[in-house]
Order: C-alpha cells, then sequence, then structure tokens
C-alpha cells in the first residue's frame, strides 16, 4: 500500500515540474528583446544632449530612459521606440 502511494505520488511530482516551465511567462520588464538594440538606443539619446544613464522597453512601443539631472537627481524619461521622440509626460 505504501509503495503504490509512493510511486504515485512521484509521478504527480514529476509532470507537475513538467507543465510548470510551459506556463512560465516571460517577465515584462526585461531587456530580452534581442530585436531592440539598447546600446544604440542610449548612444543616440546621449548625443542628442539627453543624459541617459540607462534605457528599457516599457511595453511595445515606448522606451524608458532613466536620466541624470544637473542636481544629480535621476528621473524617467519616455520616448518612442522608433524614433526616439520624447512622449508627453
Amino acid at each position: 500500500m505504501i509503495k503504490n502511494t509512493v510511486i504515485a505520488l512521484v509521478a504527480t511530482a514529476t509532470l507537475a515540474g513538467f507543465a510548470a516551465p510551459s506556463i512560465a511567462a516571460t517577465s515584462i520588464g526585461s531587456n530580452d528583446d534581442q530585436s531592440y538594440d539598447f546600446d544604440t538606443a542610449l548612444s543616440e539619446l546621449q548625443a542628442r544632449g539627453i543624459s541617459a544613464v540607462s534605457v528599457e522597453l516599457w511595453g511595445d512601443d515606448v522606451v524608458r530612459a532613466f536620466v541624470t539631472n544637473e542636481d544629480g537627481t535621476q528621473t524617467m524619461a519616455f520616448f518612442t521606440r522608433d524614433t526616439l521622440t520624447p512622449l508627453a509626460s
């Protein structure tokens, strides 16, 4: 009886282990989008005089940049993904 219970528990745990990766979601705020060049976007913003220190995709069409202000504080600024046009805040 105990042997059958142990086998059933092991089988259930194994099946659950296989199912978990198939339902895992990707991170919404990750920079894993290989089709976007974050270094180029950062360089372009800096060339425009924006003191951006990092950029990331924010949704499908928006780039969020962390910008260092003259007093040393950081703020976020939002730009279109394709043209890096500033979005109204």
